[in-house]
């Protein structure tokens, strides 16, 4: 026995009859239709056409959907109205301010207001940088939020601080779930998250997932994670093989270690006349590119792949290797680099100072541009090392970076050189160094170099402690040497973001 088929929508037949017209083809039947006074002709058709149009509007039946799962609601308290007020503000034409806003608004233990979550989160889809800070500012209401829009999933990713480890959700939950589980498990009970996670890796299919999963370990990490660490070098998947080099270097003491001084043993030792000799690596020594997390090349080599090759040796190696293998200090190793004329070398070291965190190596590098001339410093920072000053001062604590910067320059040095060297130091920056940098803006040279004096004053006005600002002249530095115009506006322009910030601060505290 077959269903009938339901009869046409009277609808259809009208619509098909209306583009073909009336005067080619007769008005349906529409029986479903009251009566018309007219039977047939374009009157005909639109009175059914009428009657049809209000019975589909009368007969509507609203769509099924399932309710929404309400706010847990608010875990912390909303910041309060004058921060509000302020954020709006950063959001406007303040973006800089951003980070600083949301990592006050986080060590407060308050919360974003609900009204900007959305631009929040969309600041945070755009800039990856800034995720774990909006994350932490959005609070539960901002994860709960985040579900409904694809582009703010990656919230529901971040790891929070009040994370209970669930098994349940390990084993079934989303990626980004298991993610934040294994984190949370990490953070109280290391050997058990890594347990979990040795368990279930040969069975992980995506690469991507693994390397999330790999991400969690960096909590609680120790020596008894080698293993794990050691076969995901392993890995098919190079960011995943990547990150696990990445984290047996902060293990210095393991087994992957050791090899890697062996490697360096094996190419590298004293030359004559106090210098160091290098030999190149090999394609086809597959034990050290497996240490190195690097794929075996398939053909020839050239130059790029066997700097890439020394690069990464010497960035991942424990730094000691050198100097047990030289018979020196690490100043003497750094001298006898540069003598030898081997700036790979020498640039791979100071690469290699910065990712080990090494405060010993990075005293004894800086001491070396500082001590044999005066402006070496400066000059690495406006070359092509520039990028290395950074990290080698940033290893080291406020006082003493900030205090090594403010001997390198003086009167005498270029405009150029001073926003060079300045944009090296991290901040916060001293008191100290911030006079010495608004006293050089009042001296020469500026009226030649109008952008080099706002830049440096957009520099100050970042790294500065915002309660320093009362200190600082309230007229532009010798106006006269700037030639007042544009540099005068960038100088007030950095008390004006000084006295926004300092405001920021009071407002969350």
């Amino acid at each position: 026995m077959t269903t009938p088929s339901p009869a046409p929508d009277s609808w259809d037949l009208l619509v098909s009859a209306a583009l073909v017209g009336t005067a080619r083809r007769a008005v349906p039947e529409t029986p479903d239709l009251p009566a018309t006074g007219e039977s047939e002709g374009a009157a005909a058709l639109l009175d059914r056409a009428a009657l049809a149009t209000v019975r589909r509007l009368a007969g509507y039946t609203p769509a099924r959907v399932d309710p929404i799962d309400p706010d847990p609601g608010p875990d912390l308290p909303e910041v309060g109205e004058q921060a509000v007020r302020r954020l709006e503000a950063i959001l406007a034409d303040r973006s800089e301010l951003l980070p600083e806003w949301l990592e006050l608004v986080a060590a407060a233990g308050l919360r974003a207001p609900a009204e900007h979550l959305p631009a929040l989160l969309d600041r945070g889809a755009r800039d990856s940088a800034l995720r774990s800070a909006v994350a932490a500012a959005g609070g539960s209401r901002g994860r709960w939020l985040a579900r409904f829009d694809p582009d703010w999933a990656y919230l529901l990713t971040e790891s929070d601080p009040a994370d209970v480890f669930d098994e349940d959700t390990w084993l079934h939950g989303t990626e980004g779930e298991r993610r934040r589980m294994l984190g949370a498990l990490r953070a109280a009970d290391p050997a058990r998250g890594r347990e979990l996670l040795a368990a279930v890796w040969p069975d992980l299919r995506k690469a991507e997932l693994r390397r999330r999963l790999l991400e969690a370990m960096e909590t609680g990490l120790g020596p008894e994670d080698a293993d794990l660490l050691e076969t995901a070098l392993d890995d098919k998947g190079a960011n995943v093989r990547g990150l696990a080099l990445s984290l047996l270097t902060r293990l210095p003491h393991s087994a992957h270690a050791d090899r890697l001084r062996d490697h360096v043993r094996a190419h590298a030792g004293p030359g004559p006349k106090d210098t160091v000799v290098v030999t190149p690596v090999e394609p086809d020594e597959a034990g050290l590119l497996r240490d190195l997390a690097l794929a075996r090349p398939t053909g020839e080599i050239g130059l790029r792949e066997r700097s890439e090759y020394l690069w990464t040796l010497v960035t991942r190696t424990p730094l000691d290797v050198w100097t047990d293998l030289l018979g020196t200090d690490p100043a003497g190793v750094l001298e006898r680099v540069a003598r030898s004329g081997d700036d790979e070398l020498h640039d791979a070291l100071l690469n290699a100072i910065g990712v080990q965190e090494d405060a010993v190596w990075a005293r004894a590098a800086l001491g070396l541009l500082e001590g044999r001339v005066t402006d070496r410093m400066v000059k690495a920072a406006r070359g092509r090392r520039s990028l290395q000053l950074e990290p080698l001062l940033r290893v080291l604590p406020v006082g003493e970076r900030c205090a090594l910067v403010e001997r390198s320059f003086g009167p005498g040095t270029g405009t150029r050189d001073v926003w060079s060297l300045l944009n090296a130091v991290p901040g916060p920056w001293t008191a100290k160094l911030v006079h010495q940098v608004v006293d050089r803006l009042g001296g020469k040279g500026w009226d030649r170099d109008q952008g080099g004096y706002r830049s440096v004053c957009l520099l100050v006005a970042e790294r500065t402690p915002p309660e320093l600002v009362h200190d600082l002249p309230r007229e532009t530095p010798n106006l006269a040497a700037v030639g007042g115009g544009p540099s005068d506006h960038a100088y007030q322009s950095l008390l004006n973001t000084l006295r926004f910030r300092l405001d920021m601060h009071k407002e969350l505290v």
